[in-house]
C-alpha cells in the first residue's frame, strides 16, 4: 500500500515570545553601557534585577548573548543581532507611542459641533470666535448639517455636540435647552394678509403651509388645534433649507412659519412679518449630546461658553 502525500505545505509554527519589553530595554541598557552596574542605575533597578532578565532573556532565546569578564561587557555575534533589532523595534514603539499620545491630547483640543444651516452661518460664527480668543489652543470644527444629519453624526461618534431644536423626545440623546424662540407667520410682500399685523390659525387655514423639514412635528400641533375648530390644513410643502424655503415663498407657492429671529433676516428679502393670534408655537433650541456621553473638560468647557452667548439676546437663530 502506497504512502499518501499532502499536497498542503506544513505551517510553520508561531514562536512564542515568553519576554516582556523590559528584558529587551535592559539587555540593550547593558550592552550599549557596557556594565551591569551602570544598566541598574539608568533603569532604576538594582543589579541583581540586571543579571537575572538577561539570564532569562539568554535562556529563552537558547544563546549567549553577553559575555561577562571582571573588567568588561562583551556582546557576542548573536547579541549583536539582537541588539540592531530590539534598538530599532523599540524605537518604532516609542514613535508609535507617542503618535498615540499626541493624538489623544489633539483630540481633548479639539470640538466637533453640527449644527443646522441657519445657526451654522448666523448664531455660531461668533461664538465660536468670542471662544477661539480665550483658547487659542482649541480647535472648533464645525460642520453645516440637515437637521437629521446633525442627529446622525453625533449616533456615528463624528460631532461631540450638534446645536439645534430638537422637536421630538428622542431616547437617544439628552437635550439641554438654552431659549426658546416664538414662531409668526411670513409672507410674499404682495400676499393678501400682508396688510395684517396679527392672523388666526383659522385665516392661515386657506392657504398652503410651506415648512423647514425639521418643522413637521409642528405642523400636527396645528392641524390639532385646526381640527377643533373642525378646519383642515392645506397640504404642505416641505423644503430642506431655509433658502430653499425662502424660494418657495417667493414663487408664491404658500406662506410659512419661521422663528422670529429667523422672520427678521426673511424681512430683510421683502417679506412680511406677521403676529400669530389664537395658539403660541415656540421652539426651543440647545445643545443634543448622545445619551450618556461622557464630554472631555474642552467639550464640557465650549458648552459653557456656548449657553451663555446663545442666552444673551440677540441672537439670530
Amino acid at each position: 500500500m502506497k504512502n499518501k502525500t499532502h499536497s498542503a505545505e506544513a505551517r510553520p509554527v508561531p514562536v512564542n515570545l515568553r519576554f516582556d519589553l523590559s528584558h529587551l530595554e535592559t539587555f540593550i541598557a547593558v550592552a550599549q553601557l557596557g556594565s551591569f552596574s551602570l544598566a541598574a542605575q539608568q533603569l532604576h533597578i538594582t543589579q541583581p534585577s540586571v543579571t537575572s532578565r538577561i539570564q532569562r532573556l539568554e535562556d529563552m532565546l537558547g544563546v549567549k548573548l553577553l559575555i561577562r569578564t571582571t573588567r568588561s561587557i562583551k556582546v557576542t555575534p548573536q547579541g549583536a543581532q539582537l541588539l540592531d533589532e530590539a534598538t530599532a523595534t523599540l524605537q518604532g514603539l516609542r514613535d508609535l507611542v507617542e503618535k498615540f499620545r499626541q493624538q489623544a491630547e489633539s483630540a481633548r483640543q479639539r470640538v466637533v459641533v453640527a449644527a443646522t444651516p441657519m445657526l451654522a452661518a448666523m448664531t455660531l460664527p461668533p461664538i465660536i470666535h468670542s471662544y477661539s480668543e480665550h483658547f487659542p489652543g482649541v480647535q472648533i470644527d464645525l460642520r453645516d448639517l440637515r437637521y437629521e444629519d446633525a442627529l446622525n453624526s453625533l449616533m456615528t461618534g463624528e460631532a461631540d455636540i450638534a446645536v439645534l431644536a430638537l422637536e421630538e423626545n428622542d431616547q437617544r440623546f439628552d437635550f439641554q435647552p438654552i431659549r426658546e424662540d416664538d414662531m409668526v407667520l411670513v409672507v410674499p410682500s404682495e400676499h393678501q394678509l400682508a396688510s395684517r399685523c396679527e392672523v388666526s390659525l383659522d385665516e392661515i387655514s386657506a392657504f398652503p403651509i410651506l415648512m423647514l423639514e425639521q418643522y413637521e412635528p409642528m405642523l400636527v400641533r396645528i392641524s390639532e388645534a385646526l381640527n377643533r375648530h373642525e378646519l383642515k390644513l392645506k397640504r404642505a410643502l416641505s423644503a430642506g433649507n431655509l433658502a430653499t424655503l425662502l424660494g418657495m415663498l417667493d414663487a408664491k407657492m404658500g406662506i410659512t412659519l419661521l422663528t422670529r429671529s429667523m422672520a427678521r433676516r426673511s424681512q430683510q428679502a421683502g417679506h412680511v412679518v406677521i403676529e400669530l393670534s389664537g395658539i403660541r408655537l415656540t421652539r426651543a433650541f440647545g445643545i443634543v449630546t448622545r445619551r450618556n456621553a461622557k464630554p472631555g473638560t474642552t467639550v464640557q468647557s465650549f458648552c459653557r461658553h456656548l449657553k451663555q452667548a446663545m442666552a444673551t439676546p440677540p441672537a439670530i437663530i
